[in-house]
């Protein structure tokens, strides 16, 4: 019997004949860069935020409020990379547990504007201390640059594609 005759076996896995392997393809940087973030963020949830019952995305978003002290949720969402449908999510969730409130926009009232209470206020600085704690620690393994140039660099990155040209990353710190 010959091998066009042979019925077609499939989902089998049949190596080259010719011998030859094939070269490991290696990530791109921004496809690694995005993978070492996504590892990073999910082991700070894990040592950090899940006690305190939140998700990188409730914290960082409890921050960026602590920071502004009053801000709309578009420039939020702008600022920390978010969907819209997202953020409203994380500030539900925020809100149900006293840690931020929405309120009118004092001088348009079609507007809503987010500000921390004290209790978001207290825990957005117990967990930003842990977080840079365990960022240190990340930091210190030897041959790693220093913390401070590689956010710098990171956050220089981040703004050359955000479409308000990079305003929003002022004022929230790293």
């Amino acid at each position: 019997m010959s091998a066009a005759a042979r019925r077609p076996v499939v989902g089998v896995y049949r190596p080259p004949v010719t011998g030859c392997v094939a070269r490991r393809v290696e990530p791109d940087a921004v496809a690694q860069l995005c993978r070492t973030a996504n590892t990073v963020r999910a082991y700070l949830e894990r040592t950090v935020l899940r006690g305190a019952g939140m998700t990188w995305t409730t914290y960082d978003v409890l921050v960026l409020v602590c920071a502004r002290q009053v801000i709309e949720p578009p420039a939020i969402a702008a600022q920390a990379g978010i969907a819209r449908a997202t953020l409203t999510n994380a500030l539900a969730v925020l809100s149900d547990r006293g840690l931020v409130h929405r309120e009118l926009h004092e001088h348009d009232l079609r507007r809503v504007v987010v500000r921390p209470t004290p209790a978001g206020s207290g825990l957005a600085g117990v967990l930003r201390r842990r977080v840079e704690a365990r960022q240190a620690e990340l930091f210190a393994a030897p041959g790693m640059p220093p913390e401070d140039d590689f956010a710098a660099a990171l956050k220089v990155l981040a703004d050359r594609f955000r479409p308000d040209g990079g305003s929003a990353g002022e004022g929230g710190g790293r």
